[in-house]
């Protein structure tokens, strides 16, 4: 059986290693189907995070495991939009992270569950430090006039790029999930040959009330409680492409320009709707747990469009996977079935559903070696196929990234470093009346002299802005004040 193992997330602005990637290979039991939107001005096809805005739009996959098949990670990244970065950035940033994972002992359970909650915070630390790498590029090349908020950010690859993505990793005895967005996830059972997607008894995620969008009552709670005019979006919308999502990755340009805006007014100030928090749930890996099965929203929704009712999708779609079983790859036989019958069925000019970029996955749990009759007919000939999916993360991909970002950090602190040695001069801030108010700054000043603690507090604050990554800033100053309790307040 194959299974996942990862590390304990590492902070953005931390410089890793590759050594433990070489434990990992190709799943031989996971079969992928891609389908490519191409843009025409693109000719440049590489998987690489550095051509992400010249390259054909496809959906991001792994299916990576270990050696010894202690662990496994399987994933599926939709990219937003023509972008790719964000994808590649999640894909990459996953495998970096859950690589890191020791088996040694059985806190490698506590690691994982933990990397699974934080992964899609830290890619979008990740992302938000390129932004920033090349906003500050942009302003000292660029005419002032340009280089305004409102129109730099939207300029800028890194912040307009965004993605949903579905991560599981499997172990030996358990399967983890972690989604944020809309990609869509079945777990087929096997009961004796009768092969089921199980409501009550297993996780499944195809149902509207799993997906991060705004006919998902539960998004609509967490949005009327931000205030959010919730029938004002589902009529128009979240932005200019009337997004109907409620949670992704990236599309920093959008969180960013909408948070500044309101908070020009304190009183108007309001948290951001659009989040990367991931839904992120563990269950028992059954013996009767048979394949799992990730699609792209793309696809589920062409499949809707061959005449399919939604609440047929299920029989229909163990329907469809008896069928591929018998083929060499069980994930194009699929994807390639749905899309001859939405063609024979839409002959509108008009709709390129079909033409859309898409992506199915399918993993195939562990067969045992004394396997029924019956289960013997639905067993799988493992995926012998050398080459690389389109849209297929590989080790090298993950190593050259991690080299990258490592690259990338040494820089950095050279140049931090250099500003130091130099006596970099920060800005000084200028307070306009409009927030005096709000903040007395000659008492802020009079406290900082009157207390000591307080004054290095402040110092230590303003050096980790500076210089930390926002998980680095929480850790040092929960440290500093285990240090000075005295600063402690309710």
């Amino acid at each position: 059986m194959a299974a996942s193992s990862a590390a304990a997330a590492t902070p953005t602005n931390i410089r890793t290693t590759s050594s433990n990637l070489s434990n990992f290979i190709p799943c031989q039991h996971t079969f992928v189907a891609t389908r490519t939107k191409q843009d025409p001005s693109s000719s440049n096809n590489e998987n690489t995070v550095e051509n992400s805005s010249q390259r054909a739009t496809v959906p991001r996959v792994c299916r990576l495991r270990t050696n010894d098949n202690a662990m496994a990670i399987y994933a599926l990244v939709d990219p937003i939009g023509t972008s790719m970065l964000a994808s590649d950035v999640c894909v990459n940033m996953l495998v970096e992270q859950l690589s890191k994972v020791s088996f040694d002992d059985d806190t490698y359970k506590e690691k994982i569950n933990d990397i699974m909650q934080t992964v899609s915070y830290e890619i979008e630390n990740r992302l938000l430090q390129m932004t920033f790498d090349h906003a500050e590029e942009k302003i000292t090349s660029a005419p002032s006039s340009v280089s305004a908020a409102e129109k730099l950010l939207p300029s800028l690859d890194e912040a307009e790029s965004g993605a949903f993505l579905f991560a599981t990793t499997v172990t030996q005895s358990y399967i983890y999930f972690a989604y944020v967005g809309t990609i869509r996830a079945f777990l087929i059972s096997n009961n004796n040959g009768d092969l089921i997607i199980d409501n009550k008894n297993r996780p499944q995620y195809f149902h509207t009330s799993s997906l991060h969008t705004i006919d998902n009552e539960d998004e609509c709670r967490r949005l009327k409680n931000l205030d959010v005019d919730v029938n004002q979006v589902k009529h128009e919308g979240f932005d200019k492409n009337h997004s109907k999502f409620t949670r992704c990755i990236g599309k920093l340009s959008e969180k960013l320009l909408s948070s500044a805006a309101s908070a020009n007014d304190v009183n108007e100030a309001r948290c951001n709707p659009l989040i990367c928090e991931p839904k992120v749930s563990k269950c028992k890996l059954l013996p009767t747990d048979y394949a799992l099965v990730m699609m792209t929203d793309k696809f589920y929704k062409m499949y809707l469009k061959t005449g399919i009712p939604e609440n047929e999708i299920p029989s229909d779609f163990i329907r469809l996977f008896r069928e591929s079983i018998k083929s060499p790859d069980p994930a194009e036989y699929i994807l390639r079935t749905v899309e001859q019958s939405f063609q024979s069925e839409n002959n509108s000019a008009n709709d390129d559903s079909d033409m859309q970029d898409m992506g199915l996955i399918i993993h195939f749990f562990h067969q045992p070696k004394n396997a029924t009759q019956s289960s013997t007919s639905l067993s799988v000939k493992p995926n012998h196929i050398r080459r690389v999916f389109n849209g297929e993360v590989t080790v090298d991909e993950v190593r050259k990234f991690i080299n990258k970002n490592n690259e990338i950090q040494e820089k950095r602190e050279k140049n931090r470093n250099s500003s130091t040695n130099y006596g970099h001069q920060r800005e000084v801030q200028s307070h306009s009346n409009s927030i005096e108010p709000f903040v007395r700054f000659d008492v802020y000043e009079k406290l900082l002299k009157d207390n000591e603690e307080l004054h290095q507090a402040n110092d230590l604050i303003t050096e980790l802005l500076y210089t930390q990554s926002t998980s680095m800033i929480d850790e040092k100053l929960t440290e500093f004040l285990r240090e000075h309790p005295s600063l402690k307040c309710d």
